[in-house]
């Protein structure tokens, strides 16, 4: 029920963020994470519990969503990439903290409401947190951009020439399309349809095999909490090694290379530990699943690049909410999975390494975006991966819409696919 809240919410709060702004809703979603937080350690039987951890699940799509497009929003191009890695790897920091603060506190209620209240302190900071000023364009809010620049100026010591705030009327040179856009234009064309089968069976397989490997850390043999820690040490790494490897290689061979690590670890790991072989060899069988830990955490970095590069500008907010939603069904399948325990010890590792495998195969299926012209049309969209492509005439009249947004080697070339009518700012 946690993961069906994390899905709710990751629908309802990202159309909230897109409505009322990123900084807004990440405090109210700070708010309902601490009153559901402290609700759920004094539930007074399991209904409740239940109720009040699909809320709380619900409420960290809306605390880290917005937290995370604020955090890439607000740095040049070229850093995006590694601002989100960034937040990633911070993610991957909570993740230790609690494994320590768990071995200390060993009563749940007592923990719940330890994790909980930091959230009080967290509603201190709204005045330091600034909004979104690429939202705040989108909005026509030009004032309030203007301000903020400023205000970074006045802190980083420079001067902004007065060109910087000069507003002008932009021409989209681009074909006007008023069509809103819905997750059936991913599936409405071959192509699309292919590439978009295959981005949602890797979603859900990394976040399948991710949590499953989680939350089966009991099964591994040793200390709990020891295996949990080691657990979020293992994705540091992986997530900074999956951006210098996946920009010298390419998303496909990068991508299919890091499941196949983390099949093989999933596949072998329970088979080195009791019955299978003496107790004190467990570190062998832990080892291995960290290793497969350490290979799905870097695919998943990887797969939400490569997902924002493979749809073309006009879906690709659409494309990459529906690859959530597949990742989030993952969540909610993985505790099953772990269930068929019950039939065979290490049938969980099993079914956790062949999906690993085949999410590989069908990574090695997708198109190379790496250094590649990436699509703005649906058209660009269904011909983009072909043997011969076929650029869309309204793309090919205006080549300087060369869009490599995701690309972390060209990052500083790109547009995000539309142009304010308001303003032209050169500086965000």
């Amino acid at each position: 029920m946690y993961m069906v809240g994390v899905l709710i919410g990751a629908v309802g709060f990202g159309q909230l963020s897109d409505m009322i702004g990123r900084k807004k809703t990440l405090f109210i979603g700070l708010f309902l994470q601490l009153g559901f937080g402290v609700a759920v350690a004094f539930s007074p039987n399991y209904t409740f519990f239940v109720v009040f951890r699909a809320l709380v699940g619900a409420t960290t799509s809306a605390v880290f969503l917005p937290g995370f497009v604020i955090g890439t929003e607000l740095v040049a191009p070229s850093m995006r990439t590694w601002a989100g890695t960034i937040i990633e790897i911070f993610f991957a920091i909570g993740y230790m903290l609690l494994a320590l603060i768990a071995y200390f506190i060993r009563d749940w209620r007592t923990l719940q409401l330890v994790i909980s209240v930091p959230n009080a302190v967290f509603l201190f900071a709204y005045p330091l947190i600034i909004e979104s000023p690429r939202w705040l364009l989108s909005k026509g809010r030009d004032e309030e951009v203007a301000a903020i620049m400023r205000r970074a100026a006045k802190v980083n010591g420079v001067t902004l020439p007065d060109e910087v705030f000069t507003t002008k009327k932009v021409e989209d040179k681009q074909p006007k399309d008023e069509k809103t856009h819905t997750i059936i234009d991913l599936v409405r064309t071959p192509n699309m349809a292919k590439k978009s089968v295959l981005i949602f069976f890797n979603w859900l397989v990394i976040t399948l095999v991710y949590y499953g490997l989680s939350l089966n850390t009991s099964n591994l043999g040793g200390d709990d909490y020891l295996n949990f820690f080691i657990g979020g040490v293992v994705e540091i790494p992986a997530y900074i090694s999956s951006i210098y490897i996946a920009d010298w290689f390419g998303r496909p061979k990068t991508h299919a290379g890091y499941m196949i690590i983390g099949a093989v670890g999933c596949i072998i790991c329970p088979f080195l530990t009791a019955p299978y072989l003496p107790e004190h060899l467990n570190p062998l069988s832990i080892t291995l699943a960290m290793i497969g830990k350490f290979g799905v955490t870097a695919g998943f970095n990887i797969i939400y690049l490569w997902t924002a590069e493979l749809y073309p500008t006009m879906v690709r907010n659409v494309g990459v909410g529906a690859s959530s939603m597949f990742a989030r069904l993952g969540g909610i399948i993985s505790p099953y999975v772990e269930l068929s325990k019950s039939v065979w010890g290490p049938l969980p590792y099993i079914i956790f390494g062949a999906l690993s495998f085949l999410a590989a195969l069908a990574a090695l299926l997708l198109p190379e975006t790496l250094g590649a012209e990436l699509p703005v049309t649906l058209e660009d969209g269904e011909n983009f991966g072909k043997k011969k492509p076929k650029r869309a005439k309204s793309y090919e009249a205006n080549g300087s819409k060369e869009n490599q947004a995701y690309s972390h080697d060209t990052l500083g070339r790109a547009e995000n696919g539309s142009v304010s009518k308001n303003m032209e700012v050169t500086s965000l």
